[in-house]
This record gives C-alpha cells, sequence and structure tokens, in this order.
C-alpha cells in the first residue's frame, strides 16, 4: 500500500511542485525584486499559483484518505460509498448555507479539502472494486441510466437560475458542489460504463484517446498558460467567427499547443528527468 501511494505520488508532486514555481516566477517577472517565499508556499500548499492547481491538492488529499482507510480497515467499497456519501451531504449542506449567506465560510478553501470531493472518489473506488460485477448490471438498465443522466443534466440547469434569484455566490452558481450537478457527474460516469461495449471507436482515434490519456496530467499542468496565449492569436484573428468555430479553435489550439511544448520537452530533456517535469 505505501509503495502504490509513493509511487503514483511520485507522478504528481515533482511535476506539480517544478510548474508551480516556475508559473510563480513567470507570473511575477516585472515584480522579482519583492519575491516572497511565504507567498509561494502558501500558493503551492493550497494549489493557487495557477486555478486549476487546487485540483492537486485535492488529489494528493485522496491517496491520504485511501491511505487511512486502509491503514482503519475500512476496505468494504460499500462502507466507502456509504461514509463518502454521508460526508458529502454534510458538506453540500454548509456549502448551501454559506452559498445563501446564512453562514460565512471561505468557499475558495473549501474547495480545497477532500471531503468536498469525497462522494465522486469513493464512487469510484466502490465502482472499481466492483466492476466486472456492476458493469453487466449497468448494460441492462442503459434506457433508465441514460434518462437519469439527462435528468440529472436538466437539473443541474435550472437549479442554476433557481439559484440565481436568491443572491447567491457568483462562483457557486458556475461550481461542481450543487447537489445536481454532482448527481449528473456520478450518473453521466454510469452512462459511459453502460454504453462502453456498444461504443466502438475506429483504431486511430482510440490510439489518439491513448496517447492525449497519456499526456493528461502534464496538458493539465501547461493549459491555463498556454491558454492565454491562444486567447491573443483568438481575439485577433476571429472576431466575426461563429462561436462554435471560436470554441473548437481554443480547444485545438490550447491542446496542440502543450502537446508541442510536452512533446519538445521530451526530445529536449534527458529520459530520467522526464518524470520529475511531465509526471510521464
Amino acid at each position: 500500500m505505501n509503495a502504490i501511494v509513493k509511487k503514483r505520488l511520485s507522478r504528481i508532486l515533482p511535476p506539480y511542485l517544478f510548474w508551480s514555481v516556475a508559473l510563480y516566477i513567470l507570473n511575477n517577472l516585472g515584480e522579482l525584486q519583492k519575491f516572497d517565499l511565504l507567498s509561494l508556499l502558501r500558493d503551492i500548499l493550497t494549489g493557487s499559483v495557477m486555478p486549476p492547481y487546487y485540483f492537486i491538492v485535492v488529489i494528493v488529499q485522496c491517496y491520504g484518505w485511501w491511505w487511512l482507510l486502509v491503514k482503519l480497515r475500512v476496505l468494504e467499497a460499500r462502507k466507502v460509498l456509504v461514509l463518502g456519501l454521508t460526508i458529502q451531504t454534510i458538506f453540500s449542506i454548509f456549502f448551501y448555507l454559506t452559498a445563501l449567506k446564512y453562514i460565512s465560510i471561505p468557499l475558495p478553501l473549501m474547495e480545497r479539502w477532500i471531503f468536498s470531493w469525497i462522494l465522486p472518489f469513493s464512487t469510484g473506488l466502490f465502482l472499481g472494486s466492483s466492476y466486472d460485477r456492476i458493469q453487466p448490471v449497468l448494460e441492462q438498465k442503459k434506457k433508465p441510466i441514460l434518462v437519469a443522466t439527462i435528468l440529472f443534466y436538466l437539473a443541474s440547469i435550472w437549479e442554476y437560475y433557481l439559484i440565481s434569484e436568491v443572491n447567491s455566490e457568483g462562483w457557486f452558481l458556475r461550481s461542481f458542489f450543487k447537489i445536481s450537478a454532482q448527481g449528473y457527474a456520478i450518473w453521466f460516469v454510469l452512462s459511459i460504463l453502460a454504453f462502453s461495449k456498444s461504443i466502438a471507436l475506429p483504431t486511430r482515434v482510440s490510439g489518439l484517446v491513448k496517447i492525449l490519456a497519456a499526456y493528461s496530467f502534464p496538458i493539465y499542468l501547461l493549459d491555463s498558460t498556454v491558454v492565454k496565449y491562444v486567447l491573443l492569436v483568438f481575439y485577433k484573428f476571429s472576431d466575426q467567427v461563429n462561436p462554435l468555430l471560436k470554441l473548437g479553435f481554443l480547444v485545438t489550439g490550447t491542446l496542440f499547443g502543450c502537446w508541442a511544448i510536452i512533446y519538445l520537452l521530451q526530445k529536449v530533456m534527458p529520459q530520467k528527468y522526464s518524470l520529475y517535469i511531465l509526471g510521464i
């Protein structure tokens, strides 16, 4: 168990630390004389160097939670799922009370706690441990699962506008922490499992998906930085373009930009260092 956790964290923490320091310096080039080691340390611990980096802090906590469950011998998948559902429900209540201004809790910090994400994590553990038994059952119930997924998706849209009428926090309206959004995320995963054997990708497409999966972590680390420069090109050359084409340009431009940087770094760096900088 300890060996597994150490191996997985070794693919996450060194690249995260490298890019956090590098991007902190890049973002503060004009004020390096005011470099503050304590603020850098705080941003690394809270995942605040770049907006999406907070989720790496959550992932590290997930591995710590997994280790704690093993140590406490809470290994039965159903117990883990029930525990996750209980904790998630409690935190969801606090989220709503805070978002609706009944209590005051720092919401940006709450989203960095594993307890705010514990139900999806517990559901993943449950599905992983019982996949061979659950997947055939899900295949037999494709239509109800698809209907539930669509209903939760529509509910998430409805809840967005409902909460906006009561002057909720703007970030909460767009967040994953609304109950409808959490339900949609879980049902969406179940629908993928239900239809997984009936959706056959062409060989070339599946090969591309495998490459993207292998590069997913470094792409995640680089995305927020690369998209800034893609946006510069976007605003300069695509003023009157259809919104869908704009979205396609941003997605493909950012993806290929990240891909090119990763490819060049792999070619330039000694292979033994790619793990520490890219996590590959």
